[in-house]
C-alpha cells in the first residue's frame, strides 16, 4: 500500500506524535512524509528506515507547501490512504483532492485543537475559509472529543451533511510507553521534582504553573519543576523565573527524546493548559505515575478517574491541587490502567477501518 502522511513542521506536538504512530503503524508499506518546512530539528530521522521522508523547505511553510503541490502533482502516485492532523494540511489535501491533482481511496483528517474556541477575528475568519472549501474530500474526520465535535458541527453545520465526523479520543502505545519508563534520564536531576512538558507557548499555561509552584515551594521547598519542551516563550519564562527567585529551582531543559522516563521517577506530574484538543501529554503522564494533577483544558479530563483537576488559566486553583495531589496517598495505577487500556493505539486503527468499511 502507498500512505500518504503530510504535516507543516518538523517540530513535535501532540499532533506530530499522533502522525509519527500512524507512519510506524504501516512500516512495512510504502510511506510517504512530507513536511512542508525544515527546522533542522531531527525529530523525524528515526523513520528514515521506514518512509521516504521530504523536508521540502528552510524557509517557511509556504514555500515548502507550494513544493509539495508540484512534487506530488509530479509523482502521480496513487494513495491508499493520506492521513493529516492539522487545519490547513487538512484543507490543503482536501483541496488538491478536488481539483484532482492527488488520488486517494481514503483520507482520514483529525482536528488537532478547538479552533472555534481558540481563535477569534481575522484568524478564525481564513479557518472558516479552510474549513469549508477544503473539508469536502474526506472520507474520515477525527475528533478528539465530543466538545471538539460539537463545537465544530456548531460552527460549520455543513461539515456533517458531507463528511463523516468521529469521535475517536487520542491513542498511546502502551508496550512503547513502559519500555521508554525504564530506560535512564537523559539529564540526571538531583532530588525531587515535579515535571510538565510541551511546546514552550502560551496556550501551555507555564506562566500560570511557575506563579503555582512559587506558592507551593514555602510549604515544599526541597521539590524543583522540570518543564521538557522548546518554544517562543522560553526567555519570557527565563525572566519569570528570575523574577521570582527560581533560577535553580525551574530546569528548562529543552527537548528530550524520552519524557516517559522523566514521568516515571517524577513526584508528581501536571498538565497546566490553557486550552487543548486533547492533550496526549496527559495519557503519557498516567502510563508512568500515579500523582496527575491536569487544567479542564479539554473535554473529558473530568471524566477521568484518578486525575486531579483544577480550572485553566487560574494560578490557585493549579496550586491547590497540586496540594492536594502530593498530599494523597491514593494508587491510582489500577484506575490509569484501565482508561489507557481503551486508548491503545491498535485498537485505534481499528476504529478507524471499521469506520471506513
Amino acid at each position: 500500500m502507498n500512505v500518504l502522511i503530510v504535516l507543516p513542521e518538523d517540530s513535535i506536538g501532540g499532533a506530530e506524535q499522533y502522525l509519527k504512530k500512524i507512519a510506524a503503524y504501516y512500516k512495512d508499506e510504502s510511506v510517504y512524509i512530507y513536511i512542508f518546512k525544515n527546522t533542522h530539528s531531527g525529530n523525524w530521522n528515526d523513520l528514515e528506515n521506514i518512509a521516504n521522508l521530504y523536508l521540502l523547505s528552510t524557509k517557511s511553510h509556504l514555500s515548502g507547501m507550494l513544493k509539495f503541490i508540484q512534487v506530488i502533482r509530479q509523482k502521480k502516485i496513487e494513495f491508499d490512504y493520506i492521513f493529516t492532523s492539522h487545519l490547513y494540511c487538512n484543507s490543503l489535501i482536501g483541496l488538491l483532492l478536488s481539483v484532482g491533482f492527488i488520488k486517494t481511496q481514503f483520507f482520514v483528517a483529525r482536528e488537532s485543537t478547538s479552533t472555534f474556541l481558540r481563535y477569534s477575528g481575522l484568524k478564525l475568519f481564513i479557518y472558516k475559509l479552510a474549513y469549508y472549501f477544503g473539508y469536502k474530500k474526506m472520507d474520515l474526520l477525527i475528533c478528539q472529543t465530543d466538545t471538539m465535535k460539537m463545537q465544530l458541527i456548531k460552527h460549520l453545520p455543513v461539515i456533517e451533511r458531507r463528511t463523516l465526523v468521529k469521535v475517536l479520543p487520542n491513542p498511546i502505545d502502551l508496550f512503547d510507553a513502559n519500555k521508554k519508563g525504564q530506560q535512564e534520564l537523559s539529564v540526571s536531576i538531583e532530588g525531587e521534582y515535579i515535571v510538565s512538558a510541551g511546546r514552550l507557548i502560551e496556550e501551555k499555561g507555564y506562566d500560570i504553573l511557575i506563579d503555582a509552584f512559587y506558592d507551593l515551594k514555602k510549604d515544599h521547598s526541597n521539590l524543583k519543576l522540570v518543564i521538557l519542551g522548546n518554544g517562543n516563550q522560553r526567555e519570557q519564562l527565563e525572566h519569570q523565573c528570575k523574577t521570582l527567585g527560581l533560577e535553580e529551582d525551574v530546569l528548562l531543559l529543552g527537548h528530550v527524546e524520552n519524557v516517559y522516563s522523566y514521568f516515571n521517577q517524577a513526584k508528581m506530574c501536571v498538565v497546566s493548559s490553557r486550552i487543548e484538543g486533547f492533550p496526549n501529554v496527559l495519557l503519557q503522564m498516567m502510563s508512568q505515575n500515579n500523582k496527575v494533577v491536569s487544567t479542564l483544558c479539554a473535554g473529558g479530563i473530568d471524566d477521568i478517574k484518578g486525575i486531579y483537576t483544577c480550572n485553566p488559566n487560574d494560578t490557585m486553583s493549579l496550586k491547590q491541587a497540586m496540594i492536594d495531589c502530593l498530599r494523597n496517598s491514593t494508587d491510582n495505577k489500577q484506575f490509569f490502567a484501565e482508561y489507557l487500556k481503551l486508548r491503545d493505539f491498535g485498537v485505534f486503527m481499528k476504529n478507524i477501518n471499521e469506520c471506513l468499511v
